[in-house]
């Protein structure tokens, strides 16, 4: 019974789990997808090599992308992409391409806004790819181009995609090319939705493509203090030495000392001197041993 409740809990967490991730992958796919700038499509006319124009516009993709905010003084650097359009019709090459060759593209694109950038108004650029054997009649891709520019002021600044003209230039040869399409803007409010818009500040927000920030340090110079020297004067120093004359003391020696004899605390007044008795003890000693001599002698005349 324990062991079917935990299933059932383990169950169900892995099926929230499922949930939750599922939600935010389908939630996050959107909101990656609204990351990516699309291409706008901007109708054209172009006028063939052979100067028929087309009976109906070309809805060709411009991609112009590059940085949403800048500074003042800063260079922005933005790319045009020119696409085929993505139905019927395109812009074929009239002749075989052979490997080798080129495409180039002499585009204008429409500056304008506030601040004043580099140079306003339409500026000429111009890009070149080497699309490799391509057939008659077959839609080549279309070059890139890349504009600079330089605000001065804070402010915005657009810039939208303008008037172009194709060209192919053989690789061998003076280098010279032929021009292939002449195309001009056929609605005006298509090429202002593809414009790029940069916002001009001083603080230099993020941009539109992935940069790398350089932090600002600011460094504060703080002074060491100097030290003050602290004198000190030293107080006089009182030695008092005290001198002391010591009494004399009194002897414990006999004030009355015997003529003749050393103070030695006796003398002749002390009774008989030892060397009296002494010597009376050496005579008792030999008159002892006179004694036993004589009696020795009498035993030995006895017998």
């Amino acid at each position: 019974m324990l062991k079917s409740k935990t299933r059932r809990r383990v169950a169900a967490k892995t099926a929230a789990i499922g949930v939750v991730s599922a939600g935010l992958l389908f939630g996050a796919v959107p909101a990656i997808a609204s990351l990516a700038a699309a291409p706008k499509p901007v109708s054209y006319t172009c006028t063939s090599v052979s100067g028929v124009a087309a009976a109906s516009p070309y809805k060709l993709l411009m991609d112009v992308s590059g940085p949403l905010t800048s500074t003042p003084g800063s260079t922005i650097v933005v790319t045009w992409k020119l696409g085929q359009p993505a139905a019927s019709p395109s812009l074929g090459v009239p002749a075989a391409i052979a490997v080798g060759d080129r495409l180039v593209v002499e585009a204008e694109v429409a500056i304008s806004g506030s601040p004043v950038p580099s140079s306003t108004g339409n500026r000429e650029v111009t890009g070149t790819s080497t699309p490799g054997a391509v057939a008659s009649g077959v839609a080549p891709t279309l070059p890139s181009v890349l504009i600079t520019l330089t605000p001065t002021a804070t402010g915005v600044v657009a810039v939208r995609p303008d008037a172009f003209t194709l060209v192919h230039q053989q690789a061998a040869g003076t280098g010279v090319g032929s021009s292939l399409y002449d195309c001009t803007v056929a609605n005006p409010a298509e090429a202002s939705a593809a414009a790029l818009t940069i916002t001009v500040n001083t603080s230099g927000a993020g941009t539109g493509t992935p940069g790398t920030s350089t932090p600002t340090s600011t460094s504060t110079s703080t002074g060491t203090p100097t030290p003050t020297p602290t004198y000190t004067t030293p107080e006089p120093t009182v030695t008092v030495t005290q001198t002391k004359t010591s009494k004399p003391r009194k002897t414990t020696q006999i004030d009355k000392t015997p003529g003749g004899g050393a103070a030695t605390g006796g003398g002749g007044e002390a009774g008989p001197d030892a060397r009296m008795i002494m010597f009376g003890g050496a005579m008792m000693a030999a008159a002892a041993g006179i004694g036993g001599l004589m009696l020795r002698r009498r035993t030995a005349t006895r017998g």
